[in-house]
C-alpha cells in the first residue's frame, strides 16, 4: 500500500467517524481531501460518492439495530428530495449561486445557535403528531432541500437534521438515524451513476471504503450511547464549520 493511500485511509476514517454521528455521509469533505492528496477530480468524486453511500449505509444499520430509524416516516422525505434534486440540476445554470450560498451560510450559523439552545430534556419532549398537514410540510420541505442541495452542491443532511430536531421535535439520536437512511437512499443512484462512468481507482476505493465503514460504525455507535445534548451541540459545531467554510469561499480566502 502506497503512503498516499495510507494517508487517505486515515483521513477517510476520521471524516466518517465525525459525519456518521449525525447520519451524514461526509461526501462534502471526501472529494476535496482526495483531490488535495493528488487524485483527479473525476476519480475523487466517484470515490467520494461511494464513500458517502458506504458511511451512511453502515450508520443506518447501526441506528436501525438500536431502533433509532423510523423507516416509514423517513421515507416521506425521499420523493421530494429526489424530485427536487432533478429540478435543481435543470436550474443550476441560472441560479444565483453566490447569493444562495451566502444565505445558506447565515442559516447554518443561526440554526447552530438554535440547536445549542434547544437543551430541553428530551424525555419530556413531544414529537409532533404526523397529521396530513404535517406530511405536506415534510414533502414540501424535502423538495426544497433537494432543489437547494442540487443548486449549490451541499448535502441535504445539513438541513434535514435541524428540521427534524428543531421543528418536528425529534430526539437527536432518532434524527441522526432518519438522516442516515435518507442520505443512503438519495446517494445510491448518484453513486452508481458515477461508478458506471469508469472513473475508478480500485486500490483507493477498496482501501478507503474499509476506512469509511469502520469509522461509520464507531461514529454511529458513539451517537447511540451519547446524550441528546451532546449530539445537538456537536452537530451545531458541524454547521458552524460549513458556515465559515462557505463564507471564506465566497470571500475568495480559500
Amino acid at each position: 500500500m502506497t503512503t498516499v493511500v495510507l494517508i487517505a485511509f486515515f483521513a477517510v476514517l476520521g471524516i466518517s467517524v465525525v459525519f456518521s454521528m449525525f447520519g451524514k455521509g461526509g461526501g462534502s469533505l471526501y472529494t476535496p481531501v482526495l483531490v488535495m492528496l493528488g487524485w483527479e477530480v473525476s476519480t475523487s468524486i466517484s470515490t467520494a460518492l461511494f464513500l458517502n453511500l458506504a458511511t451512511a449505509l453502515v450508520a443506518t444499520i447501526v441506528f436501525a439495530r438500536n431502533r433509532l430509524v423510523d423507516f416509514k416516516f423517513s421515507s416521506l422525505f425521499l420523493p421530494g428530495t429526489i424530485a427536487g434534486s432533478l429540478l435543481g440540476a435543470l436550474l443550476s445554470s441560472r441560479a444565483p449561486k453566490d447569493l444562495l450560498l451566502g444565505l445558506f451560510s447565515m442559516f447554518l450559523l443561526g440554526a447552530g445557535f438554535l440547536m445549542i439552545r434547544s437543551n430541553k430534556g428530551e424525555a419530556d419532549q413531544q414529537v409532533r403528531r404526523l397529521t396530513p398537514a404535517l406530511m405536506a410540510v415534510v414533502i414540501a420541505f424535502s423538495f426544497a432541500v433537494g432543489v437547494l442541495s442540487s443548486l449549490i452542491g451541499v448535502g441535504g443532511g445539513l438541513l434535514i437534521f435541524p428540521f427534524l430536531v428543531l421543528y418536528l421535535k425529534y430526539h437527536a439520536q432518532k434524527a441522526a438515524g432518519a438522516n442516515a437512511y435518507i442520505v443512503t437512499i438519495s446517494s445510491l443512484v448518484g453513486s452508481l451513476g458515477h461508478l458506471s462512468g469508469g472513473h475508478i481507482d480500485y486500490l483507493l476505493i477498496g482501501t478507503t471504503a474499509i476506512a469509511a465503514m469502520i469509522g461509520s460504525a464507531i461514529g454511529s455507535y458513539i451517537t447511540v450511547k451519547a446524550s441528546p445534548k451532546f449530539v445537538k451541540v456537536a452537530f451545531a459545531f458541524i454547521m458552524w464549520f460549513f458556515s465559515v467554510e462557505i463564507a471564506l469561499h465566497l470571500l475568495k480566502v480559500i
